[in-house]
């Protein structure tokens, strides 16, 4: 049960943290990572200069373009262009090109799409429009969903750039990651790694999805402990890897993770504070589960409820801190919605009490047991007995005692103590 609920936090931490959420699979081009040399760029750019657009459409630009930045009407800009009526393939893909970069900046992303993607097909621009062309029809195909589409087209912009943009790369990276081609998504999110000039964690973020989408958790790790020594500030991966650890159930390293994590201030939900209790516990280190328990249960950062209480109790009873476990139990049975919980708690609570020595609380724990209707009484009247006799309560002690042996599984023991009680009391000169 554990497990499976560290799993769906883990995948729901993952899931917030990645660009965006996971489309329906399609099918995607892959890419070729073997740029070309830059002399083979050099030449490209030689033999592809801007030519010069006719004079009619030539106007028409210049009029948009003095719409578009002097006096930002986009609006004019696309009415104005849409007027050229280009006949050149040139001319055709420029006025294309110009009218989708006013129609993205003006919102309308799918028009903005169809006439981007027109001027890059066309192939006949310069080499610095034809670089633009194709690098908005990829972006405008990633913001529209269109993933295999915009791989296609970054494939493209890098073999015609022969640049490794570490930002392209990443978008590679996550278009694959929408698709739920998983495996495809490592080699562009380690390119992004490997070229970005400051760290970056987005890469490392996808590639630690990936991984735990295909349950790689081994190598989720990697990706985590790698990160985590670039960028160690990322509070949100201490926690992660302190979860990953615990998936793969190793307990120790889980704890010293999440223990850093916990003392750099990274913890910001319940569960990561629950986490940090269970793993105390786990390594059988109770006094510090419980009073973990104890100090977030009193800020507020876990849920006040019986049953957290109790846990904590628990916790201190396996410390051997009886008080504090009886404390833990009064408030869990304040807590306790209904009669039969709040009779189990006061019971613990006396319990606790007595292991304590503290007889007199251990006694009036009892009795709210008793008066709530406590569901068994027999044995808590044994123990009732029990805290009077240590207080030197005779009296008291054989009243309940008397009580236990109406009820037949604890008959026979509560009359060998009635005859102790009679005994003990008599040594010590007290009548009954």
């Amino acid at each position: 049960m554990i497990h499976k609920q560290l799993t769906v936090l883990f995948s729901a931490s993952i899931l917030c943290a990645v660009l965006a959420v996971a489309s329906a699979p399609a099918i995607a081009q892959n890419i070729n990572y073997d740029l070309p040399s830059a002399e083979t760029i050099q030449e490209r750019k030689d033999t592809r200069q801007n030519k010069a657009v006719s004079d009619r459409v030539g106007r028409r630009i210049m009029g948009a373009f003095e719409l578009y930045s002097e006096q930002e009407d986009v609006q004019g800009a696309i009415a104005e262009l849409e007027q050229a009526s280009p006949r050149d393939p040139f001319d055709i893909a420029y006025v294309n090109r110009f009218l989708g970069n006013l129609y993205a900046a003006n919102d309308k992303l799918e028009k903005a799409l169809e006439l981007t993607k027109g001027a890059a097909d066309a192939d006949v621009l310069g080499f610095t429009d034809h670089e633009a062309a194709l690098k908005l029809t990829a972006d405008l195909s990633l913001q529209l969903e269109k993933y295999s589409q915009a791989i296609q087209y970054y494939g493209k912009w890098l073999q015609f750039t022969g640049e490794y943009n570490p930002d392209v790369f990443l978008r590679i990276a996550n278009a694959y990651y929408e698709m739920k081609q998983f495996d495809k998504v490592i080699k562009p999110a380690d390119m992004a790694i490997q070229y970005y000039q400051e760290p970056n964690k987005n890469p490392y973020i996808l590639k630690i999805a990936s991984y735990y989408e295909r349950k790689m958790y081994e190598d989720a790790i990697d990706v985590l402990e790698n990160g985590l020594n670039v960028l160690p500030g990322e509070k949100v991966w201490w926690n992660q890897l302190g979860m990953m650890y615990m998936l793969e159930e190793k307990v120790e390293k889980a704890l010293q993770t999440l223990e850093i994590a916990y003392l750099a201030g990274y913890f910001d939900k319940e569960s990561q504070y629950r986490s940090l209790v269970q793993l105390y516990n786990n390594n059988e280190i109770p006094y510090k589960s419980a009073s973990l328990m104890e100090k977030h249960l009193a800020s507020g950062d876990i849920k006040k409820t019986a049953r957290n209480y109790q846990s904590a109790a628990n916790n201190y009873e396996a410390a051997r801190e009886y008080d504090l476990a009886a404390e833990m139990y009064g408030k869990a049975a304040e807590l306790e919605e209904d009669r039969e919980g709040k009779a189990s708690q006061y019971r613990r609570q006396g319990t606790a009490y007595l292991r304590a020595e503290n007889y007199s609380r251990a006694s009036q724990a009892y009795l709210k047991a008793i008066e709530l209707g406590y569901d068994d009484p027999g044995p808590v009247y044994m123990s009732l007995a029990e805290s009077y006799f240590y207080a030197n309560n005779f009296s008291q002690a054989l009243t309940y005692i008397q009580e236990a042996q109406k009820y037949e599984e604890q008959r026979r023991n509560a009359r060998s103590w009635e005859q102790y009680i009679r005994q003990k009391a008599k040594n010590r000169g007290v009548s009954l």
